[in-house]
């Protein structure tokens, strides 16, 4: 405190101030400013200070009405200052995108994610999860201030496309090629499943372009089992010349199979 400063004004009080009044005003701007608290102000500290010790003096409390006087505090004895501690207060979460396939997507199973800094974490999908579904990694996100919880790191999953299999809910459908006679006479199609386990799909005669085939918990698991595998049939009709025996072969069987009763044709 400057030696012209007014004590009664450095603790926001009247000249006639008593001294219950002068100890609650520097009990309230001590916590206030005290270095230890929070924002505290180490020189305005020393000011609150200052005036309570020069209001404190007998020789300064000398004014008619003011009260008794009351010896000073003894000078290197801590004044007792209630500091409010910082509240724990929880961590930001963090975000991040994690690029997967669809067979990791369907199937579920760990996958790598790289952070900044060079830092990775492991990421739990688990089966069945769709794209930019939403993941959440506790306490894998910002760290928490005065000894509070971290916060998380939420994950959102994009699926990249696959080139044979789609998914559509909780189906998966793929195109299923099949060649005239297979088609006409039935077969049994061998077909690379999306886990690469090899599947047989029963392909009944008579079966036709447009035509679905179903084979159920084949498809995407979750709650209550799970989805079919849709395959959509396609017939390969040969798109080059054909040999003089493959286009007799063929007009001879034309000749021999009923003509089609769809309209329009008659």
């Amino acid at each position: 405190m400057k030696d012209k400063e007014d004590p009664h004004a450095v603790l926001g009080l009247s000249p006639g101030a008593t001294r219950e009044e002068v100890d609650r005003a520097f009990r309230a701007l001590a916590r206030r400013h005290h270095p230890d608290a929070p924002g505290g102000d180490g020189a305005a500290f020393a000011r609150v200070r200052h005036a309570y010790e020069a209001l404190a003096r007998p020789r300064a409390r000398t004014e008619p009405g003011s009260g008794p006087a009351t010896p000073p505090p003894r000078r290197g004895v801590p004044v007792p200052v209630r500091v409010r501690r910082a509240r724990p207060r929880r961590g930001a979460d963090r975000t991040a995108a994690l690029r997967i396939g669809l067979p990791l997507a369907v199937h579920g199973g760990p996958a790598a994610l790289r952070l900044g800094e060079g830092r990775t974490v492991t990421v739990a999908v688990p089966p069945g999860t769709g794209h930019r579904a939403r993941l959440r990694l506790a306490g894998r996100g910002g760290a928490g201030a005065h000894g509070g919880a971290p916060g998380d790191l939420v994950v959102t999953v994009l699926v990249a496309d696959h080139p044979v299999y789609r998914r559509v809910g909780r189906d998966l459908r793929a195109t299923l090629t099949l060649g005239y006679a297979e088609a006409v006479l039935g077969t049994e199609a061998a077909i690379t499943g999306l886990d690469g386990r090899e599947l047989r799909v029963p392909v009944p005669p008579g079966t036709a372009q447009g035509a679905t085939i179903t084979l159920p918990g084949q498809g995407v698991p979750g709650r209550g089992g799970s989805g079919a595998l849709v395959l959509d049939v396609a017939i390969d009709v040969p798109a080059g010349p054909l040999s003089a025996d493959q286009r007799a072969a063929l007009e001879h069987l034309g000749a021999a199979l009923p003509a089609p009763r769809k309209e329009p044709r008659r």
